[in-house]
């Protein structure tokens, strides 16, 4: 019988630099435990919530110098995120993930996220070019059905080498139910980000609108002449409140800040403050959102980040995914 250092893995996965990969990780991390598909496409890696919210990272092939998946069909096993994100940040080049920006609405209890320790680790520097910094290299290598996950890192070009493995498990079930377009948002992540920073803290629901356009606008806190203007283009609204108060933000559709705005008709539905929220770590280094939602409320919230300079466009560096129910007690208003 061959030893496992003479079979040929059926899976290998090369960069020289593990940041865009743990940023996409870490971006999905509210659970320490994540069910991880492989095909010829790249990794598929997704966690649940209290089975009400379900986050998907959409890991390309392309975002790694080598990519081989060998397999007709695609495998899936269930790992550890928090264990994976620790390895590929073990010689501190992965970068911390900024978890300050993450707001901590709803239940006030501050959440330590998959690949964090007890303290906080400072954000890296990858996306403002300030000098040179290190370098983590990875090659990840699977054997198949039963064996672990083997990593290999190196720090830097010249520096030490380590090796990990991570044990693969039977995947649990997931309820990871499709979604059929319905009302749809493309827009840059700035303005997506900035309103969810601003959410109050003690918050219970956070209730998205979307008119369009020549729906009229009766919204007694909105002034006269801004509710003409979002009645005449069609927008989208984010409304909390607090125990100090209420916030609400209206976009106009608007081609600076969104790319696409389809609504056929009005809807108003309100989530889980502390799911919206859980949002605010994916969009920290994105470019883009796709904001969907169904007749029936279900949400989903596409987060994209930005293309490396000189990319074709038709490729992507990764898409985090996620979706949730609308609350059931609430009713459409308008």
């Amino acid at each position: 019988m061959a030893s496992q250092r003479d079979q040929v893995p059926i899976l290998v996965a090369e960069t020289d630099d593990v940041r865009p990969f743990a940023r996409l990780l870490r971006g999905i991390g509210l659970k320490h435990h994540a069910a991880m598909t492989i095909s010829n496409a790249g990794f598929e890696v997704t966690v649940e919530e209290a089975r009400s919210m379900c986050a998907t990272a959409w890991i390309p092939a392309n975002l790694f110098t080598e990519f081989t998946f060998t397999d007709e069909d695609p495998a899936c096993f269930e790992i550890s995120l928090d264990a994976l994100l620790q390895c590929l940040n073990i010689f501190g080049n992965a970068g911390g993930g900024g978890a300050g920006a993450v707001p901590v609405v709803g239940s006030g209890k501050k959440r330590r996220w998959a690949g964090e320790g007890e303290e906080r680790e400072e954000d890296d520097g990858a996306w403002r070019g300030k000098g040179r910094e290190r370098r983590t290299g990875m090659r990840l290598t699977w054997l198949g059905t039963g064996y672990p996950l083997s990593i290999l890192l190196r720090d830097d070009a010249k520096g030490p080498v380590t090796n990990c493995e991570l044990f693969t498990l039977e995947p649990e079930d997931l309820v990871n139910q499709p979604f059929d377009d319905a009302n749809r948002t493309n827009a840059q992540s700035a303005w997506f980000r900035d309103a969810l920073l601003d959410l109050p803290p003690s918050c219970q629901r956070v209730t998205f609108r979307a008119r369009p356009q020549g729906e009229p606008v009766t919204d007694s806190r909105t002034t006269s002449v801004r509710a003409r203007k979002l009645a005449e283009s069609g927008s989208f609204s984010i409304f909390a409140e607090g125990d100090f108060g209420t916030v609400q933000f209206d976009y106009p559709y608007d081609a600076e800040v969104m790319d696409a705005f389809e609504c056929d008709e009005a809807v108003t539905f309100s989530y889980h403050a502390s799911h919206v929220a859980l949002l605010g770590r994916a969009v920290q280094h994105s470019a883009k959102i796709c904001l969907q939602i169904e007749t029936t409320g279900f949400l989903s919230v596409q987060v994209m980040m930005p293309l490396a300079e000189n990319q074709p466009p038709e490729l992507n560096n990764g898409i985090l995914d996620f979706k949730m129910n609308a609350l059931e007690d609430d009713e459409d208003e308008d």
